[in-house]
């Protein structure tokens, strides 16, 4: 238990760093009864995806942690409805902003990668479907698109989006608002993102060398369409392109780690947990590689605070 407790205390200092960085309010209104702060009720929102609990298994853990309890800031643990209502009403812009205040805490990315998951949206095994009904071939999925650091294992960028859509409709936004942000300088993709205007965006917008596969690589290349899918199809590297596989190795660590359906109905708190669960395995991944600065600087500014 004890280590249990020392893991939660260094997650709890790096949201309390994250959430700082985010310029995130202390509380959203001045009327308030400012029992507990976002910050609080934030992180007790990342720490339940950390134990995969319930929201009421969450409260009963506290309760049984007194000293997890004190570090935190808590007099008294918030009843579970209040982290309910919490989550219902959060933004996602806000959690998007958190997600994006890892840059500050990160090496630039050099490569990265761009790839799409399916979250399942129930937990009804195969024999329940079939007994009241339902498709066991197709279920209900939220597309989670990610762009993934594939040397660090860390995604720098999601977009969710409850229907089925080509890759490459959010692949243009996503690419678009990454360039802001970051200037890496490979940007890996499969089939599903052979576009022109995809190679387009990553090159002109992003400033990167598009490692893009094309689908009809047996073709010669006079005959493809588009002057950047001619350009780089000359310049492909097959054995680099390899290393693509690792953001299929996020999608299976993120789903080993923290699940692979959502618990909750509807499409806003799906996503807002979805989201909370991709700041939960950055700040795992962050602990795992060895930051041990970056934890010891942040403990100082919390102290000293």
């Amino acid at each position: 238990m004890e280590i249990i407790i020392n893991k939660y205390k260094k997650v709890s200092d790096f949201c309390y760093e994250l959430f700082r960085i985010a310029e995130l309010q202390l509380y959203y209104s001045k009327f308030s009864n400012k029992i507990y702060s976002n910050f609080q009720k934030l992180f007790l929102l990342v720490y339940k995806q950390f134990r995969k609990f319930t929201y009421e298994e969450l409260s009963t853990d506290l309760e049984s942690n007194p000293e997890l309890k004190t570090y935190l800031g808590f007099k008294k643990i918030p009843h579970y409805s209040t982290l309910v209502k919490f989550a219902k009403g959060l933004s996602l812009q806000i959690i998007e902003r958190l997600i994006l205040a890892f840059k500050k805490l990160i090496e630039p990315p050099k490569k990265v990668a761009i790839d799409a998951t399916g979250i399942t949206l129930d937990n009804a095994s195969p024999h329940y479907c079939k007994r009241i009904g339902l498709s066991t071939k197709k279920r209900p999925f939220m597309k989670a698109s990610f762009i993934v650091d594939i040397e660090k294992y860390l995604i720098l960028l999601p977009k969710l989006r409850k229907k089925s859509r080509h890759d490459t409709i959010d692949a243009k936004p996503m690419i678009k608002k990454l360039a802001k942000h970051y200037s890496p300088e490979i940007f890996f993709g499969d089939r599903g993102y052979d576009d022109e205007k995809v190679f387009k965006l990553v090159f002109e917008n992003l400033g990167a060398y598009p490692l893009i596969l094309q689908r009809r690589i047996d073709i010669n290349n006079h005959r493809r369409q588009g002057t950047y899918r001619k350009r780089f199809f000359k310049e492909f590297d097959y054995c680099q392109y390899l290393e693509r596989c690792k953001i299929e190795t996020v999608n299976s660590m993120i789903k080993r780690r923290f699940g692979s359906n959502t618990k909750t109905k509807t499409v806003k708190t799906q996503k807002v947990e979805i989201l909370l669960r991709i700041i939960a395995f950055n700040i795992d991944r962050i602990l795992r590689i060895g930051t041990q600065v970056i934890l010891i600087f942040i403990k100082i500014i919390r102290v000293s605070q």
